[in-house]
């Protein structure tokens, strides 16, 4: 069975003839989809494609109105970004990373892809954890990002790395450590080295105040749920849905 039966991708070509690919999906703590769409939204990308697959959630998102495709292709410049609203399950993470590469390769050269993504480790903080797939990317990201002996990069996120080793296409990717359900302060810690690398001249800051509102009600949520075992708990309580 070919990866083309599984995936359905409806894109205008890039307009750059050498693009940079910049991948987020939803995982730990949101961490990638919340990047990527920032930087969508704040640089002004255009919508240039969707992408559907059989074992995706059914159904369709809207926003403001609109309906949306849960997976999307946007571009700025030589900048083709892919996001998604919804997580990708683990059966239909390879189909969607090898078709994607493989889609944009026949219309383009990729010279790089770069992925971010959310990663769990009990600690506190934003740390930026990184990897690259060839020696000359991990010299480049060495002075942004901390480099761990050895790091397992789970689902999608890991899919578009492995993707890009088989395709020998220079990639790299930041994990920044989360805690939090939606974190936009490791989205903004992971944005801060990818802005700094390529010189987007992006300002995180809407990112970090609104960690900044969000984390208190997110803990306040929690310490909820911890005490839900010990009282009832009333309908009438402030909620709050992400």
């Amino acid at each position: 069975m070919s990866i083309y039966d599984n995936v359905r991708i409806v894109s205008e070509i890039p307009s750059a003839n050498d693009v940079i690919l910049i991948a987020g999906f939803p995982g730990s703590g949101l961490v990638g989809s919340i990047a990527v769409q920032f930087l969508i939204d704040k640089l002004a990308f255009r919508h240039i494609g969707d992408i559907a697959a059989p074992d995706l959630p059914t159904g369709s998102l809207a926003e403001m109105g609109l309906a949306r495709a849960p997976i999307r292709l946007y571009e700025k410049d030589n900048i083709v970004a892919i996001t998604s609203d919804v997580p990708i399950p683990e059966v239909s993470s390879y189909f969607i990373a090898a078709e994607v590469i493989e889609w944009l390769s026949d219309k383009c050269r990729i010279s790089e892809i770069v992925v971010i993504g959310g990663v769990v480790t009990g600690g506190e903080g934003e740390r930026v954890f990184g990897v690259a797939n060839t020696e000359e990317g991990l010299e480049k990201i060495k002075q942004t990002c901390q480099i761990l002996p050895a790091m397992n990069i789970a689902g999608i996120t890991g899919e578009f790395l492995t993707e890009a080793v088989l395709k020998k296409i220079p990639a790299c990717g930041f994990l920044i450590e989360t805690n939090y359900d939606i974190d936009s302060r490791a989205s903004a810690a992971g944005l801060d080295v990818i802005s700094q690398m390529y010189e987007l001249a992006l300002d995180t800051t809407p990112l970090v105040e609104q960690a900044d509102s969000v984390e208190p009600m997110l803990k306040q949520l929690s310490d909820g749920v911890k005490k839900s075992e010990q009282r009832e708990t009333s309908f009438e309580e402030d909620l709050m849905y992400g």
